[in-house]
């Protein structure tokens, strides 16, 4: 794991505010899904009591239960998995990384913290590979940050497209959605989410037209 000894105070507040944000996010998510398998067991436990007093049991009710538990465990190790890639993000400053991956898994992490705002997020998959080198860590704060952002400034519905630009692997990820109602501070929110992605050598374009709105995040491959 690199030491990373150029972070100022200011940028390490603000990646420990994404993490905690994240982390709060995702053990909320944990903590449901620990009280629908409580839940579950306890119904399990009434039906054993129910047994034990010899009442009929139906064998439909008993399955049914059991494939809900499963379901929630299988939830349970979904979130594990993408909790896991997520801590090891901060691992590297730079590495490899996999734009599909990064995106699908900030929107599982983040799934229940759009959908509070009454937001659907439609992932459009490219055809083809997307990879880059880059800090993976701040990589998805930004992404986090532009959807943040993008999102008090748009109505519900919004689209996120990937795509690879040129051969030397120049990524454009767009975010579109119609227009909603822009706060005071959107354009200095703007400004300020150019600055960070520029951090990355990267861009980001924002567009306004025809009551649409639309983020294009660029990113070089950053191979030397």
């Amino acid at each position: 794991m690199t030491d990373r000894q150029t972070d100022t105070p200011g940028r390490s507040r603000t990646g420990i505010v994404f993490f905690g944000r994240i982390m709060a996010n995702v053990s909320h998510e944990f903590n449901n899904v620990i009280t629908v398998i409580s839940e579950l067991a306890g119904l399990l436990k009434d039906l054993s009591l129910m047994a034990q007093q010899g009442r009929e049991i139906q064998p439909k009710k008993v399955l049914s239960i059991s494939e809900n538990i499963a379901k929630q465990v299988a939830r349970g190790k979904h979130l594990t998995s993408h909790m896991n890639r997520f801590s090891h993000s901060a691992d590297e400053d730079c590495t490899g990384v996999d734009m599909q991956g990064v995106v699908e898994n900030m929107l599982v992490l983040t799934d229940r913290l759009f959908k509070n705002r009454k937001s659907s997020i439609d992932f459009v998959l490219p055809e083809e590979a997307c990879n880059l080198h880059t800090d993976p860590f701040e990589l998805r704060r930004i992404l986090f940050a532009c959807l943040d952002c993008f999102l008090d400034a748009s109505s519900p519905e919004v689209s996120v497209t990937l795509k690879r630009l040129d051969e030397k692997g120049t990524l454009e990820l767009c975010i579109t959605g119609p227009q909603g109602e822009v706060s005071k501070d959107f354009s200095a929110q703007i400004e300020e989410l150019k600055r960070q992605t520029a951090d990355l050598k990267g861009q980001l374009i924002f567009e306004q037209k025809d009551q649409q709105l639309r983020f294009r995040l660029t990113l070089p491959s950053n191979r030397e």
